[in-house]
């Protein structure tokens, strides 16, 4: 259960960090099935590929993301499932009833150049457009990563701006001179293998690329709050009702 604290971090800062969520013979397991989408993706030959439900996207050699990742492993969404990672989801949206609409394996390899630039979650879910409706007035939406190497200075790891969540949806794809990143005060924080960080639709982030000689990957899972969300996502399961019936 979340203390009152954690909560107000949240909203107010846009993030929360649990150290350690998953240990390191989990992520070890979970290694073993990035290790198993990565020699799949390097095989495809063209931008987007799907086998299984599971879309590879990529950049001629360079793998942007592979979604819905569930479909090719499917012991990845039994740790989309896991009650460690549904019970905050279920209390910071307020339902215990979410519909699952993000499971991707993110990778960034040594010299592939992949970076995101500052943004918010809230574009991507067409938030402003009838594809969305922010039914709980709070974002309606919880984005979890778990970090499965090591996030250091200079592999890329992911930026935030606290307290920019509170700013709202403020459209950064059209509006990109409402945030200027030279005057906004970043965070960046650096996770152990097996920690998830969980945040807001509304925080901006970001994330440089990967300057090291060892990889930085992520797992990462978004659920939404039910009736929020109209817009087809790709994968074979993508836009799936779970239910948090506590543990």
């Amino acid at each position: 259960m979340l203390s009152q604290q954690q909560i107000n971090q949240f909203f107010d800062q846009g993030f929360l960090i649990f150290e350690d969520m998953f240990s390191q013979a989990e992520i070890k397991e979970m290694l073993h099935y990035f290790d198993h989408l990565q020699n799949m993706a390097l095989l495809c030959k063209e931008t987007t590929t799907t086998a299984a439900g599971t879309n590879f996207v990529m950049t001629g050699p360079r793998i942007d993301r592979v979604v819905w990742c569930a479909g090719e492993c499917p012991e990845l969404l039994e740790v989309s499932q896991d009650p460690r990672i549904l019970a905050p989801v279920s209390e910071l949206l307020g339902s215990t009833e979410m519909v699952q609409l993000i499971c991707q394996a993110h990778y960034k390899l040594p010299g592939d150049n992949l970076s995101f630039q500052w943004h918010q979650d809230s574009n991507n879910r067409e938030e402003g457009t009838s594809l969305w409706t922010d039914i709980n007035g709070k974002g309606s939406f919880v984005q979890t990563a778990i970090a499965i190497d090591q996030m250091t200075e200079n592999n890329g790891p992911i930026m935030f701006v606290p307290g920019s969540s509170k700013q709202g949806h403020i459209d950064l794809i059209q509006h990109p001179e409402r945030f200027n990143s030279e005057t906004a005060k970043i965070v960046t924080p650096l996770l152990n293998p097996g920690t998830a960080i969980m945040f807001h639709p509304w925080v901006i982030h970001g994330s440089t690329a990967n300057q090291s000689e060892k990889p930085r990957r992520v797992f990462i899972n978004g659920y939404a709050y039910p009736g929020a969300n109209r817009k087809t996502y790709p994968g074979c399961g993508t836009g799936r009702t779970t239910i948090y019936e506590g543990e």
